[in-house]
């Protein structure tokens, strides 16, 4: 989630935990601050075909093809008059499904307007499975990034079509294939490729504001991400357009420069544990970062560590 700019983790949470009081405050604070403070959305076009929403969310894919739209994810349910009213402006044609690349509520939250509504909604299956429970995000040690508890969707806002590894979809000219790489941003990513007209949305698992969140708690894995990124190069071309989770429209080698990036970060960790160096020394040892903020590469660290420990375990 773009808001954050530190990537902390807890150990794994049970749902168990939930099941009588959830704490759903940082959740319900996000809401009303999306709900005051995002009036517009702001509309990139890629082609005469499809098009990006930026602004109160993750960024929305838009395909218009010669009967319908599809859009891949959907932002918030309270902003949902702002997506609509976004859409109109590229075509008044109706939604005939909804593509979410993963379960956060920044990029699903609107399933909960749109499912409503009948319009069905395809995930990958994991993703679903994590929408049927309330789940703590994330998971950390500072205050403003620790219990911040997703609630549950309804039977009518989930999705009605899963996949496990890949799944191909044709409308009109196009044909949209989803893919799942295993764990890496959540263990349920789907990778939304428009084939005939080489563009792909990613979702969470690869942004442009840093490095990507990596959630642990939700099956997430930076050493798997590191794999989906590699596979999302081989996808790519030269002309390949990149709609990411956050930021600017991008192509392959903003992927390559990410994970040649993320990929030293984690040998160099990987290195510095073995040789028994602490986090601030394992840090120093790690220069010329795409993002080299000494925070983000401090949490990065650590978590490694932890994804580490819990693979012993």
């Amino acid at each position: 989630m773009k808001r954050f700019l530190i990537l902390l983790f807890t150990l794994p949470i049970s749902f168990s935990l939930f099941s009588q009081n959830p704490d759903f405050t940082k959740y319900n604070n996000e809401i009303s601050q999306i709900q005051n403070n995002i009036k517009y959305f702001q509309i990139k076009k890629v082609n005469e075909q499809f098009y990006m929403l930026v602004g109160g969310g993750g960024n929305v894919g838009v395909f218009v093809s010669d009967n319908d739209v599809i859009l891949v994810d959907n932002k918030y349910e309270i902003i949902e008059d702002i997506l609509m009213s976004s859409l109109r402006e590229i075509t008044d044609k109706p939604i005939k499904y909804i593509i979410n690349t993963h379960f956060h509520h920044d990029h699903s939250d609107g399933n909960r307007a749109f499912g409503k509504k009948g319009i069905p909604i395809i995930s990958h299956q994991n993703a679903k499975k994590r929408m049927m429970e309330d789940a703590e995000l994330y998971g950390g040690i500072l205050e403003f990034i620790k219990d911040f508890v997703q609630p549950k969707y309804e039977k009518n806002e989930l999705p009605v079509i899963t996949y496990d590894s890949k799944m191909t979809l044709t409308e009109g000219n196009e044909e949209i294939e989803l893919y799942n790489f295993g764990s890496a941003h959540t263990d349920g990513d789907s990778v939304v490729v428009f084939k005939n007209h080489n563009i792909i949305h990613t979702g969470d698992a690869f942004v442009r504001y840093g490095y990507p969140y990596v959630d642990l708690n939700n099956g997430g894995s930076i050493k798997g991400l590191i794999d989906l990124l590699s596979s999302l190069e081989l996808l790519c071309d030269d002309k390949t357009i990149i709609m990411p989770g956050h930021g600017d429209l991008s192509n392959r080698e903003d992927v390559t420069k990410l994970k040649k990036s993320l990929l030293k970060l984690y040998n160099k960790t990987l290195i510095g544990l073995k040789d028994g160096l602490d986090y601030q020394e394992i840090s120093e040892s790690i220069d010329e970062t795409l993002y080299n903020n000494e925070t983000v590469k401090l949490n990065y660290i650590k978590s490694i560590d932890l994804e580490l420990s819990r693979k012993k375990l």
